[in-house]
């Protein structure tokens, strides 16, 4: 054994020149290492060495001349004790490296691993992370009638808080949402309904007509009477003879339709005007005039048959002129018949006898061949004992709505038949068949007064229509020509009428195969059909701008916004009982006792998490939570910092457990709690997060139940959901706010502002020109690919933050982005070494992969030779033929290998219409074949 040094060397340091064996370099160090980053790394490097670096370095020591007592240890085995004591020490350096290049690396923001300290990262600039945000949706009620209340004025009130559940699906547990405010709730908003049918009308010249069911009662010669309402107003001036707004006809034919349940009746004499000049839609009613009688003393005897002194004691005055030939005798003399008409008031009809079908409210009808008819409105009746004209009894007294009858039929006063006991029939029915289009609609019945801005939902399936003429010219999406044989049923996804000609209509339609098909064609045309299960059932919300109650028989109600995809008018229904909900629940609790003694008092609330909701503010939400001490609320504020010593203001963290914790101030920032007993109460509300983007339909279960509640649930999907800030999104977005600095002043604003907001993964910011002007069309997209509704709690918020923080006069179009999805085939060849199934797989696996949402952006296009690429990527395979790549819809659909398929971006449509820029992302349907190359 020799005492000389083992020269050891790294192998990382370059051997002296001629020296290829290195056994002439000498005993080198292994450590420290050289420490070297380049920008933009994922991770860095800072350890100075690992275990066998250090250990190779001290046992260099030993053999260096700067320690000649360690000289003569020259042994290297492992198992000496001096060696074990380097290799523990060489242990101990690889732990302590290994801890210090971790705290280095969570020290940087674009390195750091722990959301704890990217959170603590970013509070360096201002930056908090997200704390999520909950769901919102509108909930639909439908009330039971109460007891003892006519449905149509029926009230109740859903109060704020109310609860309703979820019902949870495979994998989901139940959550729980609550009422933001009050509900004035009725039954009669519960369904309403667009009306069915429209009434027969009946106009000039009609000879006939349909009456609702078959036992009518009617028999040829009987007499109806046909009214306007108008007649109905005591005040109309159109009482003379010939009125234009009723009509006494005599039946000549009654024919019952057992089929369909009605009854049509024909009348002798064509009916004249009869309605109103320029009324839309004449609403007359019709009634049977079921007693036919006389006047009191139309059977009375002639005075010539009766002597001198029963005339005289009847108070006879002659009618006749003197000389004028008897009508009973035929020789001259001076007894006329009675003196009718100066025995009878204006103002009473006396009727021969007692006839109980006279009522008051009624109508009587008296005519004579030489007068012309007239209509009374029955305003009394009263059964009187009569002695005139020879003749005694008890008859029927009418007091008519008018007087002046008396001399229309003073010559004729025998021969005056009186009909009354008028009953009203129902006029047939016709099923409106046209579609539910435009602002205004008109309901099946009346219902209480809507008020304006009361939010109302429409749900039923699309509107149908089958072309009526030989031939229908139409535009498909991939810019071709097509025409549609008559007959064709088609479901109409939106039709625009021109003001100027509104029988004319632009039509976006999808025939029986679902193909998207845009004309122009008349209404008649394209008549409105029953839908069949064919057309999908779709969900729209509207707010009411104003309500008609005119209509005595239908409310008609005008809606804020036009229904631009038609409804089938047999399966809508508009729900007008509608509360806004969040998710998340009540609660409440005693934090404890203020202490003055203690600084910056802490407090850690007992459930979590605490509901933030959506809002128009610079993080996108705003916290539930509120705090009381001694009955006065607190504000709460992002820190504490210069807020004062007298500030009544509280800062929050949040865990990452989900933990709030309550923060005082310490008397210069910020009060400190006064002292108390229990004198700190806390209410929030728990739960958030992408758990409560519900589908629609899913809540529906109340757990707390007001005094009338029958069901609930939500017409639409819950949105606005999102979770806690991810470690990655904070370092993407944490700088983004040093971009910003809570305003809004260039185009890449309107872009990182968005990327700040709660359930926003993607944003695009362009200007758009529309004619001369120009405007900035924002383009967001949810997390996961979801399209953001544009009536949903985010881009609402968003829309107000951005007129709060940016330019008030800067014109933008907030959109939800379009998905485009597109489609490929491909043959693979693929090594004989591997297993052409898992490579066929793992191919398939890379595209999805690569095309998905998450690693695409707005208006990325899909090159072919970039899917070669991805799928020469995968092990095994040796050539790829790709003989199909297209998209799914819009230009370039053709079945074929395109080499670029393009995204749009955000722009203007050719009317004008701001449009959202597309994500092009693989269709999630099978590929159109994938295989191997032959």
């Amino acid at each position: 054994m020799t005492d000389a040094p083992i020269r050891i060397g790294h192998p990382d340091t370059p051997a002296a020149p001629g020296d290829a064996c290195r056994c002439c370099e000498g005993v080198t160090l292994s450590t420290p290492r050289p420490v070297e980053n380049r920008p933009d790394l994922g991770r860095i490097q800072t350890r100075t060495g690992l275990h066998g670096d250090f250990k190779a370095s001290m046992l260099a020591r030993l053999a260096s001349s700067t320690l000649p007592a360690l000289a003569r240890l020259g042994t290297r085995a492992d198992d000496d004790f001096t060696i074990a004591l380097i290799d523990a020490w060489a242990s101990v350096l690889d732990v302590l490296t290994f801890y210090n290049e971790r705290h280095a690396t969570e020290a940087y923001i674009g390195t750091a691993t722990e959301r704890f300290s990217i959170a603590e990262i970013a509070r360096l600039i201002g930056y908090r992370l997200h704390p999520g945000s909950a769901a919102e949706t509108d909930l639909v009620f439908l009330m039971e009638d109460p007891p003892g209340a006519a449905p149509d004025v029926a009230e109740l009130t859903i109060p704020a808080g109310t609860r309703v559940q979820s019902t949870p699906g495979p994998d989901e547990t139940a959550q729980v949402f609550e009422t933001l405010a009050d509900l004035e709730a009725r039954v009669a908003w519960n369904r309403m309904r667009p009306r069915q049918n429209r009434r027969v009308t009946l106009a000039e010249g009609d000879t006939g007509t349909w009456l609702a069911g078959q036992a009518t009662g009617l028999a040829p010669g009987d007499a109806i009477l046909i009214v306007h309402p108008q007649r109905f107003d005591s005040g109309w001036p159109g009482f003379s003879t010939g009125s234009a707004l009723w009509a006494v006809r005599r039946l000549t034919r009654v024919a019952p339709d057992l089929a369909l349940d009605r009854t049509w009746i024909e009348w002798a004499g064509a009916l004249g005007p009869v309605s109103p000049a320029g009324e839309d839609e004449p609403v007359h009613r019709v009634y049977a005039l079921r007693r036919p009688t006389a006047l009191f003393g139309h059977n009375a005897p002639h005075p010539a048959v009766l002597s001198a002194s029963t005339r005289t004691a009847f108070g006879y005055v002659g009618t006749a002129p003197e000389n004028s030939p008897s009508p009973i005798t035929g020789s001259s003399g001076n007894v006329g018949d009675w003196d009718f008409a100066g025995r009878q008031a204006d103002t009473r009809i006396v009727l021969d006898t007692v006839h109980r079908e006279f009522t008051p409210g009624g109508w009587a009808v008296l005519s004579s061949p030489g007068a012309a008819p007239q209509l009374f409105r029955i305003a009394s009746v009263t059964a009187e004992a009569e002695a005139r004209y020879a003749i005694s009894g008890r008859a029927t007294v009418l007091t008519p709505d008018r007087s002046g009858w008396v001399a229309d039929f003073a010559g004729d006063y025998r021969r005056v038949a009186v009909h009354g006991g008028s009953e009203e029939l129902a006029l047939a029915e016709t099923p409106e068949r046209d579609f539910l289009h435009g602002a205004d609609i008109t309901l099946d019945g009346v219902v209480p007064d809507l008020p304006e801005g009361r939010l109302v939902y429409l749900k039923g399936r699309r509107a149908q229509v089958e072309t009526a003429i030989a031939r229908l010219t139409v535009l498909r999406a991939d810019g071709t020509l097509d025409s549609l044989p008559r007959g064709t049923r088609l479901t109409v996804q939106a039709v625009l009428f021109a003001p100027a000609a509104p029988l004319l209509g632009l039509w976006l339609v999808t025939d029986p195969e679902g193909r998207l098909a845009l004309t122009l064609a008349l209404r008649g045309q394209l008549p409105a059909v029953a839908a069949d299960e064919t057309s999908p059932a779709i969900v729209q919300r509207h707010r009411i701008a104003g309500f008609d109650p005119s209509d005595p028989l239908h409310g008609r109600i005008t809606l804020a916004d036009p229904i631009l995809s038609p409804l089938d008018r047999a399966s809508a229904v508009i729900h007008g009982n509608i509360a806004r909900a969040s998710h998340g629940e009540g609660a409440s609790e005693i934090l404890g006792a203020g202490d003055p003694a203690q600084p910056f008092q802490r407090f850690a609330l007992k459930q979590a998490p605490v509901t933030h909701l959506v809002a128009s503010t610079e993080t996108g939400v705003a916290s539930s939570l509120r705090i009381r001490i001694d009955g006065v609320e607190w504000t709460e504020v992002p820190d504490l910092y210069q807020r004062g010593p007298t500030a009544r203001v509280f800062a929050t963290t949040l865990a990452d457990s989900g933990e709030t914790t309550v923060r005082f101030g310490d008397g210069i920032s910020g009060a400190r709690p006064p002292a108390g007993r229990d004198n700190i109460e806390a209410e929030y509300r728990k739960g958030l997060g992408r758990a409560g983007n519900l589908r629609a339909g899913q809540l529906s279960l109340a757990i707390d139940r007001p005094l009338g509640l029958k069901e609930v649930t939500n017409p639409v999907a819950a949105s606005g959901g999102a979770d806690p800030e991810s470690a990655g999104a904070a370092r993407r977005n944490a700088p983004i706010r040093t971009l910003t600095l809570g305003r809004i002043v260039s185009i890449t604003d309107y872009r990182d502002f968005a990327l700040g907001y709660p359930g926003i993964a993607r944003a695009d910011a362009r200007w758009v020109w529309q004619g001369e002007s120009r405007r900035i069309v924002v383009t967001v997209a949810g997390e996961d690919g979801a399209v953001l509704a544009g009536s949903g709690p985010v881009l609402k918020a968003l829309g107000d933050a951005y007129r709060t923080y940016g330019d008030p006069l800067a014109s933008f179009e907030l959109l939800s982005y379009a998905p485009a999805r597109f489609r490929l085939g491909l043959k693979v060849a693929v090594d004989p070494a591997h297993d052409t199934p898992s490579v066929l797989a793992a191919v398939e696996t890379a595209l999805r992969a690569a095309y998905a949402f998450e690693n695409r952006d707005f208006a990325q296009p899909v090159a072919l030779s970039d899917v070669a690429a991805t799928a020469h990527g995968v092990a095994g395979v040796r050539a790829v033929d790709i003989d199909r790549l297209y998209r799914e819809s819009g230009p370039q659909s053709t079945p074929t290998d395109h080499m670029l398929l393009a995204a749009r971006t955000g722009r203007t449509g050719s009317d004008g219409t701001p449009l959202p820029a597309e994500i092009l992302t693989l269709s999630p349907a099978p590929f159109d074949h994938l295989e191997p190359m032959p």
